[in-house]
């Protein structure tokens, strides 16, 4: 979870963020209801990382994501612009990466009875 409230709130950085073609997920921080701030607009936004690395990337796309993202709520770039780069990345990750490329590989790893 990130505190997000330096530069809005977590459900328009939400929207704002899906429009450029990143999807990540409002979330209230622990101090929120006590600063008043509803679960629709809360403090915080989380990124899973689940979707990511099933689809290959890795650290140094981490890191190309989170730029995506200043260019979104920093920079405030063009959301389509943006949205546009985030697609042509996007390209280069079409295969869902498991953590074995077949079952049979998983299960030499476990004594079956």
């Amino acid at each position: 979870m990130i505190d997000v409230t330096e530069h809005g709130d977590g459900g328009t950085i939400e929207e704002t963020l899906e429009k450029s073609n990143i999807i990540i997920n409002r979330n209230l921080l622990p101090w929120d209801i006590k600063e008043g701030r509803h679960f629709m607009h809360p403090g915080g936004i989380r990124m899973g990382v689940s979707e990511i690395t099933r689809l290959g990337m890795k650290e140094s796309e981490m890191a190309e994501i989170a730029e995506f993202i200043k260019r979104v709520i920093i920079n405030k770039e063009s959301l389509q612009k943006v949205a546009s780069d985030v697609g042509e990345f996007r390209k280069n990750y079409q295969k869902v990466h498991y953590c074995f490329e077949n079952a049979r590989e998983a299960y030499e790893y476990i004594r079956i009875r």
